[in-house]
């Protein structure tokens, strides 16, 4: 499995998921320790504009491509990904059963792609590796 994150330079890749700790995502409460990634590079680009303002986005970005072959779990159940406390119940869950590190779900930005929580305290986490990564800047048109 090839997934993808955009982050700074200063803090690196975030594979540990101290993130999580401090700061809730779409599935998972504050205090977990997380670490999300898209299904594509586009992905990862839109969602960082929907949670950066434009004019504070950092100038050492860097898009990384990860892989890995971690256990993937993906909700069969119907879930309105717009109901937040839905969400973050049903990521809960997938931290709390331990089963499997990576949980598939939707992005809000756009359904139609795929975004993965891993549960960084699961075992299969660590062997998540970066394969590349370079320095990404917005073009222009995106954020003007």
């Amino acid at each position: 499995m090839d997934v993808w994150r955009l982050y700074r330079a200063a803090h690196g890749p975030g594979l540990d998921g101290a993130g999580g700790l401090y700061a809730a995502g779409r599935w998972h409460p504050p205090g977990r320790r997380v670490v999300y990634f898209g299904a594509s590079p586009a992905i990862v680009v839109l969602e960082k504009l929907a949670h950066v303002d434009p004019d504070a986005l950092p100038a050492d970005l860097l898009l990384g491509r990860f892989a890995g072959e971690p256990s993937v779990e993906s909700i069969a159940e119907p879930l309105d990904i717009r109901d937040l406390i839905a969400c973050r119940t049903r990521g809960e869950r997938f931290l709390a059963g331990g089963r499997a590190c990576a949980l598939r779900v939707s992005s809000i930005v756009l359904p139609e792609e795929t975004n993965y929580m891993v549960n960084a305290e699961h075992p299969e986490a660590a062997a998540i590796r970066l394969v590349s990564e370079r320095s990404f800047h917005f073009d222009e048109r995106l954020i003007a």
